[in-house]
């Protein structure tokens, strides 16, 4: 299993350990976390050349996604990427974001261990030069998920000053 911390700077392990310097690559790691955001946890292979390798030619951004792929099946196992009529699919469960835990945390009104998720902005200091569609999703994911945070952050400091812990809502 992969899994991402994207509440600050980007940290990734593969099935607990340090994920390989391949893996690490920004284009790689961009489309391993998009998908991973992705309703379903799905995407055309259309969409996700035109994220990534839109200043490419056809040929060249297709080999790319390729690539990317199977960098991602290396380490992963081969069963972490589904590719069907034109698809590019995560297997459930193969793929855990902070992100996604924080929300469940805070859909039961866990604020406490949701902030301990926080430990700064969305993907912080990660950047895909030359991939303006990638960028425009970051930016819309960054501004989500500060407004999330702060959210988050607020909601723990009324429940513990709420339940008296007042000196640890400061």
């Amino acid at each position: 299993m992969i899994l991402c911390r994207t509440l600050g700077p980007v940290d990734v392990s593969v099935d607990g350990d340090p994920a390989p310097p391949d893996l690490l690559w920004r284009k790689h790691l961009a489309l391993l976390i998009y998908l991973a955001r992705s309703p379903r946890l799905t995407r055309s292979r259309d969409q996700l050349v035109g994220l990534l390798w839109g200043d490419r030619t056809e040929a060249a951004a297709r080999h790319s996604l390729s690539e990317a792929l199977r960098v991602i099946r290396r380490h992963a196992g081969e069963a972490t990427v589904e590719t069907t009529s034109g698809q590019v699919r995560l297997a459930p469960g193969s793929v855990e974001v902070d992100v996604d835990h924080l929300e469940a945390l805070a859909a039961v009104e866990r604020w406490e261990a949701a902030a301990e998720l926080i430990a700064g902005e969305f993907l912080e200091g990660f950047a895909v030069p030359g991939a303006s569609e990638f960028e425009d999703w970051l930016a819309a994911e960054r501004e989500l998920w500060r407004r999330r945070c702060v959210e988050v952050l607020v909601r723990g400091s009324e429940s513990l000053a709420h339940t008296g812990g007042t000196h640890e809502a400061s």
